[in-house]
């Protein structure tokens, strides 16, 4: 009769090598990921602390500073003002504080250019009519999402200076 520990041993033995590939995968998504126009900074650093999470448990680690580099790197272009404070005032922080640190650059972003809602109201009953207003409505809400990214961007920048001054 085998033991739990024998059992433990030949199922470590026979599927033991799958935490390399499992380990590669990991890294692989920290590496291809890349935060969305839209999603809250918080959530996305909870993705990526996941994926550190799972190369420590697969037997690798990765060093605080360089977790800080993977996950700076992940961020969108509205974020370029941070990471440019961040190499410039040569800041060391560590992973609780970084994540304080780009939500509260989120914040003054949002709270700097706002954000904007359409509502677009019909009475009339023709097709045509509310067809025209459909695509209208599209377009103008992309031409709304360019212009917010182009002040984002500009309120970013704008900020940044304000921080390091």
């Amino acid at each position: 009769m085998r033991t739990a520990a024998k059992i433990m041993a030949s199922v470590q033995a026979m599927f033991g090598k799958t935490s390399t590939r499992t380990r590669f995968e990991a890294v692989k998504a920290i590496m291809n990921s890349c935060m969305k126009l839209g999603t809250p900074v918080r959530d996305h650093l909870l993705r990526i602390m996941a994926h550190f999470n799972e190369v420590e448990i697969h037997g690798s680690s990765i060093d605080q500073q360089t977790q800080v580099g993977m996950i700076l790197e992940t961020l969108p272009d509205s974020f370029i003002p941070f990471k440019t404070n961040y190499v410039l005032n040569k800041m060391d922080l560590n992973l609780t504080v970084l994540i304080n640190e780009l939500q509260t650059f989120e914040g003054m972003i949002k709270s700097k250019h706002g954000e904007a809602n359409m509502v677009v109201a019909s009475s009339s009953s023709s097709k045509k009519k509310k067809k025209k207003k459909i695509i209208d409505k599209r377009n103008a809400s992309l031409k709304a999402k360019k212009k917010v990214s182009k002040t984002e961007n500009k309120a970013a920048k704008e900020i940044v200076f304000m921080y390091l001054n």
